[in-house]
């Protein structure tokens, strides 16, 4: 039986994985720092884990306000916690969530093996880690997540901020540029299929398609019938997945993940 650990388990992401299959996998939490190395190793060592999901971390604003801090939880705990995984014989699938901020911006859709050019140190870190992991450990998948959204997010995230700020009546400063959104629970799906299917390597998780941030903004304003005060700019960048690996697999949208609504 697949013995599956998560960190990270208060994360947005870890806690509708949780919710959504814990009447289909084992799912152990690991509710403590994953930065307390010799904690976590007793609870891997004790629960007999085949998986290790890795949501803990820092969110690129907080990463800005402490970068001693993103630096030891992004980064050092990974390698670590990699260091120690390596010393078991049956080694755990570890699968690493990363972001696509490690990529430079494109007119085209990014695949896996486009340029990288992480611009913050939230992004720096994740790509420092996603190295570290290729060239030390064998059994991994690296998911590159584009913009999530969903019920209970964070008001740090461009949806509810943008909800938010159409409620409240404040400015809304926005350019033209473009990205990919996905919603948390086919994230969750995805991450299921990588354990099922037993799918390593790095693999793009978006939904394939470009949304203009200010369409967005627009069709959030007529569900909320309040109009955004908006101070627009022309600067127009695009992060939109090339999302054919991850189909290669076999993995399949549904029809309501199709059509994105906020």
């Amino acid at each position: 039986m697949k013995h599956i650990c998560i960190t990270g388990y208060n994360s947005f992401i870890g806690k509708n994985f949780y919710k959504k299959y814990k009447n289909t996998f084992k799912i152990i939490p690991y509710k403590k720092n994953i930065n307390n190395l010799n904690e976590i190793k007793r609870f891997i060592q004790n629960k007999k884990i085949t998986h290790l999901v890795n949501f803990a971390g820092l969110s690129r604003i907080k990463c800005e306000e402490n970068k001693i801090d993103c630096l030891n939880t992004n980064f050092k705990s990974i390698k670590k916690i990699i260091n120690f995984l390596n010393k078991f014989n049956d080694k755990p699938h570890f699968i690493f969530i990363s972001t696509s901020h490690v990529y430079n911006f494109s007119v085209t859709k990014l695949k896996e093996k486009s340029k990288t050019n992480p611009k913050n140190i939230y992004s720096k870190l994740k790509l420092r880690s996603e190295n570290y992991i290729k060239r030390y450990y064998k059994n991994y998948t690296i998911l590159r997540l584009f913009n999530i959204y969903g019920p209970n997010q964070s008001k740090n995230y461009f949806i509810q901020d943008m909800r938010e700020k159409i409620k409240k009546g404040s400015v809304i400063k926005i350019d033209k540029s473009i990205r990919d959104f996905i919603h948390v629970s086919e994230v969750s799906r995805v991450i299921k299929f990588i354990i099922k299917k037993k799918i390593n390597g790095t693999i793009n998780v978006g939904s394939g398609k470009g949304y203009s941030l200010m369409k967005i903004v627009k069709y959030l304003s007529k569900k909320l019938k309040k109009k955004p005060i908006l101070i627009v700019n022309n600067e127009k960048t695009k992060l939109v997945a090339d999302i054919s690996l991850l189909k290669s697999y076999g993995f399949k949208r549904t029809i309501n993940e199709k059509y994105i609504n906020f």
